[in-house]
C-alpha cells in the first residue's frame, strides 16, 4: 500500500486518494455520457448541458461532505469541528443541486428527471466503488481490529495513528467490490431496469447499515442507543441509510402503483 503513485509531479506529490476519485469521476461521466447518447436519446447538446449541470452539482457535493461530516461532530463534541468528508452528506447535496439546476436551467422538452437520475445513481456507484480504492491507499475508512486472515496492517494514515500495527478488516475493499457488484447488477439485470434509483438507495443502504458494525474511525453519533468496543450505534450513516431505505421501498410502491393505473 503506497500512499502516493508518482514521487513528485511539479515538486509535488499525488496522493493515490485523489488519484481514485479523479478516476471513478472521469469513468462516471464517461459512463453517463455514453448513456445518455445511446440508450436515453439525448443529443449531444443535450448531453453537454446535463455534464455542466452535473459538473457543477459535484462540486456542491464536495462542500456538502464536508458539511455534513462537520454537523455529525459538532454535535457529538459540543463545539464547531471540522472533520473530514462523508459520502452520504455529498451524495444527498449533490442531487439536491442537481434537480434544482434541472429545473431552472434545463429547458429542454425531454426532461424526464426519472431517467437522468437512473443514468446518474448508476454513473455514481461506479465513482464510488474506485473512490473507495483511493480510502483504502489513505488509510481512512478503516474497520476495526480482527485476528481473521482477512485483516491488513496500513503503516500510515488515520488507520495507523488509531491501530498501529494492528491487524484491521479493510471495510474499504469490501465496499469496493460490492460497489462494482451493484453496477454490474444495474446495467445487467433487467428487471432492475427503470429502477436504478431505488435499487440504489435499499441495497446500499441495507449495505451501509452493515458494513457500519465493522467500521473502526471515527464517524460521530447522533442518537447513541448502544456501543461495543470501538463503535457507538446507530451511527449518522446508519440512521441516513435507514431513511434510504424507506424512501426507496416508497418509490418502488409508487412506480408499481403507477404501472398498475396505466395497465388497468
Amino acid at each position: 500500500m503506497y500512499p502516493y503513485l508518482f514521487p513528485e509531479i511539479f515538486n509535488d506529490s499525488v496522493p493515490m486518494y485523489y488519484l481514485m476519485i479523479f478516476t471513478g469521476i472521469s469513468f462516471m461521466l464517461i459512463y453517463v455520457t455514453y448513456r445518455f447518447e445511446n440508450r436515453d436519446g439525448f443529443t449531444r447538446k443535450q448531453t453537454n448541458r446535463l455534464l455542466l449541470l452535473i459538473s457543477i452539482s459535484l462540486l456542491f457535493a464536495w462542500l456538502f461532505s464536508f458539511l455534513l461530516d462537520a454537523v455529525f461532530h459538532t454535535i457529538q463534541e459540543g463545539e464547531l469541528t471540522l472533520g473530514s468528508i462523508n459520502f452520504l452528506g455529498g451524495l444527498i447535496g449533490g442531487f439536491a443541486a442537481f434537480l434544482l439546476l434541472m429545473k431552472y436551467f434545463y429547458k429542454d422538452k425531454n426532461k424526464d428527471l426519472k431517467r437522468v437520475a437512473n443514468t446518474i445513481i448508476t454513473g455514481v456507484v461506479l465513482a464510488h466503488a474506485f473512490g473507495r480504492i483511493g480510502c483504502f491507499c489513505a488509510g481512512c475508512c478503516f474497520g476495526i481490529p480482527t485476528d481473521t486472515f482477512l485483516g491488513v496492517v496500513f503503516p500510515y494514515g488515520h488507520a495507523h495513528t488509531l491501530f498501529p500495527d494492528t491487524s484491521v478488516f479493510p471495510t474499504q475493499l469490501f465496499e469496493s467490490a460490492f460497489l462494482f457488484i451493484l453496477f454490474i447488477l444495474l446495467n445487467q439485470v433487467k428487471s432492475f431496469r427503470n429502477k436504478e434509483v431505488q435499487i440504489y438507495l435499499i441495497g446500499y443502504g441495507v449495505w451501509r447499515i452493515l458494513i457500519e458494525f465493522i467500521r473502526g474511525d471515527d464517524r460521530g453519533a447522533l442518537l447513541p442507543l448502544f456501543s461495543t468496543q470501538y463503535n457507538v450505534f446507530p451511527t449518522p450513516s446508519q440512521l441516513i441509510s435507514f431513511f434510504m431505505i424507506i424512501f426507496g421501498i416508497y418509490l418502488l410502491y409508487q412506480q408499481r402503483n403507477k404501472m398498475r393505473i396505466t395497465y388497468t
